[in-house]
Formats: C-alpha cells, structure tokens, sequence
C-alpha cells in the first residue's frame, strides 16, 4: 500500500476551491435534517490526494466523540512524508450535546507514527475504534507493516497495534501471553468497550492459549494440519487475566480450528467475538468446508470458561451455502451476517446474497435485505449493527428495498447504503448527497454509531459533499447524519 500523488496542477486547483470551503458543510440541509459530507478530508479543506477507506467510528451514546479510517494521501495532515498508508483520527468538534446532535470535525490527527514522531517505515490500516454507551473511547486499534511503531519489532511481518488517546502510546497486542512476537502475519484487529481486550486475526503458530491449564497451543494444533490457516485469538489488556492471549477460534473440547478463520467482530461487552471460518471441527453440526458464521463466548470465573456456537444455522441444521461477513451487537445477543443460503430465511427464493440477523437468545432469525416488495432482487453484504441491534447497515445492489410504495424505487443502478429499521422492518437507502439524492457511483463499506445517528461509508462519487468536489475520483470517507434516535 502506497500513497497516490498528486499533480501540481492538481493540487494548485484544489487550493482554489478549499478557499471557497466553509464549515458548514457539516450542517443540515434546508428542510430535512439528514444530510452528508465529506469526513476524510485534506489539512486545507479539500479533497485528498489519495484514496481514503475503512472508517470507524465510536460507540459513545448518541455523541460518537473519534472516527477513524486509512488513506493513502499524503496532504491529510502537514508533514506527511513517509509514502504509505497512514491511519487518521479525527476528533468531534466540541458542542456536540447528548442528543444525537449534527456531527460537526474538530482536530484530524495521523495516529500511526513511529517512535519519537518519526514517519512511520510502512503502511498501517484498518483502525477500529474503542468506546460503548458505558465507555467513553480511549483507543484505536490497528494493523501495521511498520516496524518502528514500538521498540524490538524484529519479525518483519504486519501486527496489531493500540494507539492511547489519553498518553499517546503504541502497543503492539499481536502478542503471546508471555509477549513473545507472532511468527505470522497480522491481517485484522477489533476491539471491545474499554479497550481491555483486542480480537485480531493471525497465521501465527506461536501465540494462543489453549484454555485448559496448557500455557499455548501447539504449532501443530494451530497449523491444523495444512500449515499456516488464519485463527481468531483474543489479547487481553486489563484485569485478572491480563496478558493472556487465547485462542478464539477452537471448539467446545478446545481444538484449534482445521481451515481458515477471520471476519472478526468483537462484542463491545467483550465477552463474545463473532467470525467467519471455513473449519470443519468447530462445531458437531458443521462437516461441510464451507464458510459459515461463528460466535466463540468466554466467562471469567478462577479460570476461563468458553463455549464456541454455529450462528448460521437453523433448527440445528447449518446454511446450505456460504455466510460471513459477521457483525455482532454490543451485548453479544445479535449478531448480523451475509449469507448466500436459501435454507435460513423462510420462504428465500431469490437466489442471491442476502443479509440475516440471528437472536442468540431466542434462536430466531429475521430477514434484513427485504422491503415491501418482498426479498432483494440483487446481493447484499457486508453489514453493520448498531449497540442494541435496532438497525442494521448494509451494501446492496438491490433495487426493490423501499420502506414504503410512496418511496420511489432506487434506480441510479450502483450499490448503494441500506438501513434496516428493525422495529418497522422498514428498508431506506442512506448512501445519499448533501440534498438527500441518490449517488452516481456506489457506496461500500458501511460503520455506524452507537445508536445509528452517525453513519460512514465510502464512495468516488463526485457530488456528495455540499461544498467539497470529489474531482479526483478517488474513494473518499463520508459521515451522514440521520438526525437523533
């Protein structure tokens, strides 16, 4: 991961138009309060010279004080001349209230640094930001390639670091419980509320705590037999058991997944994560190679207790074809997914990728991606849940999803940004402009606030901020207000 550069030419019309840039391009539009603008923006107010993705935003009631994602630009901040991809963390502009008021940019501040301020000496991407409705955020958690985020990172290959706000420490957390460094690559991290425990997914062989009595697993166990599979683990900070890392992908008899697992979503409780594996072992319903869905739980008592539960399944039977794309709900009871099976929606005849919400607790499953109309007419994916499970986020190439027949159908025939009501099960598109009009270009990559006032998502489309012109075309991180909830 590089960063793009710009033209001379480029950057001179850039500053032209920032000069013409107000403020208030994060405040509502004229009779409606929804409204969208350009979050990943440059130190001048202007578009990036690069591609800016995977946001995050936190968890915090109805305020969502820090949002967070990567770009490749190098005039996000002043001084950025390290040539990769860097992680940003932009701060809430003060004023804000407790109710779901319009999010207004305070500070934008490059997080991934090396020792002493220096640039850091590789990429860094894919932040996650700490923070529930009982947890004021205090930490972004990242993956980086760098090698001089902290002292003695020697193992030459992509880790899981926290970023402090309140000291402005890294730590890296892709570690043993005796903070031995992993043998394998980093590729995903999540983090719970407080920021006292860290999900991350690793090919390491060296790292996982088995949870009964063994200080790890063995490098065969976690190799699975095929050398090198992804495995979910769990890193924790604080408390009783702190500098345990366990394994978090392994069965109810404790045995290390047999294939790869990822898609890690971490519950904000911190006693659940959620995750996609393609193993065979985790479960005794579970025999086909396929992808399915995952929640591993663990209770603290004088030792660790865990329990691991197949999500994509019903009346005991898993999906006929594929799910993933986990994201599991602040207390743990929800957890929302992908799935391309016909057999865990009733009546699902549509034959295409559709998006499922499991209650734990009940054991019932509740179609999202469907509308009036009746199930999507294209694939959906890649959700997002908001704390209590009342809204979930969604892509979707569908054009049928509407809340209601006064709703005209969504024909601008790009992936756009759905939002299911759940108290409703009502469908709206959100991926909107400024003026509340549908996008030219798609939309991905939904995160949404604690309870779905602040939602990001990313797009190349030209026209979305009021002020700020995409003229570049490259994928930019937007924030839409959808008022107080």
């Amino acid at each position: 991961m590089t960063k793009s550069r710009m033209t001379l030419a480029a950057i001179g019309t850039l500053a032209i138009i920032s000069s013409l840039i107000a403020m208030s391009a994060a405040t509502a539009s004229a009779g409606s309060l929804r409204t969208t603008f350009l979050l990943s923006r440059s130190y001048n107010g202007g578009i990036p010279n690069g591609e800016s993705r995977n946001a995050s935003i936190s968890r915090d009631q109805r305020i969502a004080r820090v949002a967070a994602y990567e770009s490749d630009a190098s005039n996000i901040v002043r001084g950025d001349t390290n040539g990769a991809t860097d992680v940003f963390m932009v701060k809430r502009g003060r004023g804000w209230g407790q109710n779901g008021t319009a999010w207004r940019i305070g500070k934008t501040m490059k997080i991934s640094n090396g020792l002493g301020g220096k640039p850091a000496n590789g990429p860094s991407y894919k932040p996650a930001v700490a923070g529930s409705s009982f947890n004021v955020p205090t930490c972004i958690a990242f993956i980086s390639e760098a090698t001089n985020l902290v002292g003695n990172d020697t193992n030459g290959v992509a880790d899981a670091f926290v970023y402090n706000f309140r000291n402005r420490r890294i730590t890296r957390v892709s570690v043993s419980s005796t903070g031995q460094q992993a043998n394998g690559p980093t590729t995903e991290v999540t983090v719970n509320a407080n920021c006292g425990r860290i999900g991350f997914v690793s090919t390491a062989t060296n790292l996982g705590y088995d949870g009964g009595g063994k200080s790890r697993w063995s490098t065969a166990a976690v190799r699975g037999g095929s050398g090198g599979n992804s495995q979910v683990y769990v890193h924790i900070r604080s408390g009783r058991f702190q500098k345990l890392t366990f394994l978090a992908s392994a069965s109810n008899g404790r045995k290390a997944g047999n294939a790869d697992s990822y898609e890690v979503s971490f519950a904000r409780y911190g006693n659940q994560v959620a995750f996609t594996s393609k193993a065979t072992n985790l479960a005794s319903n579970d025999r086909d190679a396929g992808q399915d869905v995952y929640v591993r739980q663990f209770a603290k008592s004088s030792k660790l207790r865990f329990s691991t539960r197949l999500v994509s399944q019903k009346n005991g039977r898993r999906g006929n074809k594929e799910s993933s794309h986990p994201a599991i709900n602040e207390s743990g009871q929800f957890v929302a997914f992908q799935t391309e099976a016909s057999n865990l929606l009733g009546g699902d005849s549509n034959r295409t990728s559709d998006i499922a919400q499991a209650d734990l607790r009940t054991r019932r499953m509740q179609w999202v991606s469907k509308s009036i109309d009746g199930p999507a007419n294209g694939p959906s994916g890649d959700p997002a849940i908001t704390g209590g499970g009342e809204f979930v986020l969604f892509d979707s190439n569908a054009t049928n999803l509407r809340p209601s027949r006064d709703i005209r159908y969504t024909r601008n025939g790009v992936q756009n940004l759905m939002l299911w009501n759940k108290p409703t099960r009502h469908v709206s598109v959100e991926s909107r402009d400024h003026a509340n009009e549908y996008l030219t270009g798609p939309s991905e990559n939904p995160a949404t606030s604690l309870r779905g006032n602040y939602v990001l998502f990313q797009s190349d489309t030209e026209s979305v901020d009021r002020l700020i012109r995409n003229m570049l075309g490259f994928k930019q991180v937007y924030l839409r207000y959808l008022g107080p909830k």
